[in-house]
C-alpha cells in the first residue's frame, strides 16, 4: 500500500511538526505576562493545527485552529481586560482606609 504519509521524508515532516510543537507548548509556559501569553497560545494553537493537517486529520485541525487559535486566546484577553477594568473601578488594592494593604486599625489584613 502506498500511502501519502510514508517514506522518509515523511517521517521528517512529522518530527519537525513535533519539535515544532513542542517549541511552542514551552513558549506558552515560558511566558510570564498573560496578555503575552494569549497571543504566544494563539501560535501554539496554529502550530498544532499544523500538525493534525500533517497527521491527515484535516476535521481535528480546522476545529483546532478555529477553537485554540481564535476563540481561547480571545476569551483570555477579553477576561483580563474585565478584570483589569473591575479592579480598576473598585478599588480593589487599597483597604478599609483608602491606603494600600490596610485593612484593619494597624493595617494588618483580616
Amino acid at each position: 500500500m502506498n500511502d501519502a504519509l510514508s517514506g522518509p521524508l515523511a517521517d521528517t515532516l512529522i518530527v519537525a511538526g513535533l519539535g515544532l510543537v513542542a517549541l511552542m507548548a514551552t513558549a506558552v509556559v515560558l511566558t510570564r505576562d498573560p496578555a503575552r501569553q494569549a497571543i504566544v497560545l494563539s501560535g501554539y494553537g496554529l502550530t498544532l493545527g499544523l500538525l493534525f493537517l500533517i497527521l491527515q486529520a484535516p476535521d481535528v485541525a480546522m476545529s483546532q485552529i478555529g477553537v485554540g487559535t481564535v476563540v481561547v486566546p480571545l476569551i483570555v484577553i477579553l477576561a483580563l481586560h474585565a478584570t483589569r477594568h473591575h479592579r480598576d473601578n473598585t478599588g480593589e488594592d487599597e483597604g478599609e482606609d483608602g491606603k494600600a494593604g490596610g485593612g484593619g486599625p494597624d493595617g494588618a489584613r483580616r
